[in-house]
């Protein structure tokens, strides 16, 4: 009997992963990527989004499979809970997780050993992850009573809980990623120059800086060294932005900044390579200062 099972998903979000025959870095959790991907959920509308159809992606191979709202809706807010606030998941946790899936997926019956085994090896992966004690144990002891009281009595119980566990597991380390690091800007035209890359001399103290990131997110240029914040913009729907400077250069100083993305509930996302800027005013206007 082919015992290969498959995580379910809607869209493509995610992708279809073989349960039983991944390989431990590359399998049902893999790697999770700090660069903006139009194919992951990266700002809070769209981590809620796929938070949302967790129940959806659960009933993927049976549509019919009862899924109690007293047990659902507390792994969602302990997902949602957690997003934009976890680091990546150890390669040991993954591993482990991946090779007890492997042993469930291989036993005809979901004995209360694998449930456990199962419950202990999600555990491990959010504890890696930095998720607090409140979201793991919430979202562990809900899919453990689902699988040992719910599933037991389907057709499947294998098949289901072990994609019970993959799907929310998954789905939780990417919502937990901070948003992305942008690439660093460019300045804008007619604001100076760029003598090389990632240096910027520019001729306003108050520049304006251009770049692309993922549609409706806040970003930010920042001091590296102090943390000030220079300016901020939002993204256009186009992914396009802008972001001028509200907080004066004074000449001559050169700043070493970053540009990083924040949230709509504050969350700060990872940030860019650093930049220079130097405020290098034409000769009319270094005469004024």
């Amino acid at each position: 009997m082919d015992r290969r099972r498959f995580i379910p998903v809607s869209e493509k979000v995610e992708g279809r992963m073989m349960l039983s025959t991944m390989n431990p870095m590359s399998g049902v959790l893999g790697s999770l990527t700090t660069t903006v991907q139009s194919d992951l959920p990266v700002t809070i509308q769209q981590k809620t989004t796929r938070i949302d159809r967790i129940p959806t992606n659960m009933r993927a191979f049976d549509r019919n499979r009862p899924l109690p709202r007293d047990l659902i809706e507390p792994i969602q807010q302990a997902m949602t809970e957690s997003i934009s606030s976890l680091d990546r998941a150890s390669q040991q946790s993954i591993e482990s997780f991946n090779e007890v899936l492997r042993d469930v997926v291989s036993r005809p019956t979901l004995s209360a050993r694998s449930a456990q085994a199962l419950n202990n090896a999600l555990t491990g992966v959010l504890v890696s992850a930095g998720a607090t004690t409140q979201e793991i144990d919430t979202i562990a002891d809900n899919l453990h009573t689902l699988a040992t009281t719910i599933n037991t009595t389907l057709a499947q119980p294998v098949f289901v809980t072990t994609n019970d566990y993959a799907t929310v597991l998954q789905m939780t380390l990417i919502v937990g990623q901070p948003m992305p690091a942008p690439n660093p800007p460019m300045l804008a035209r007619d604001m100076g120059a760029t003598p090389a890359t990632g240096h910027f001399v520019t001729n306003t103290p108050t520049p304006t800086f251009t770049g692309t990131y993922q549609a409706r997110a806040t970003l930010q240029i920042y001091d590296q060294d102090s943390d000030v914040v220079f300016g901020q913009g939002q993204v256009e729907k186009n992914g396009q932005y802008k972001v001028t400077f509200d907080k004066a250069l004074a000449p001559g100083e050169v700043h070493t900044m970053r540009i990083r993305a924040i949230d709509d509930l504050g969350h700060v996302g990872r940030s860019s390579r650093p930049f220079t800027v130097r405020l290098a005013p034409r000769a009319g206007q270094a005469g004024r200062a």
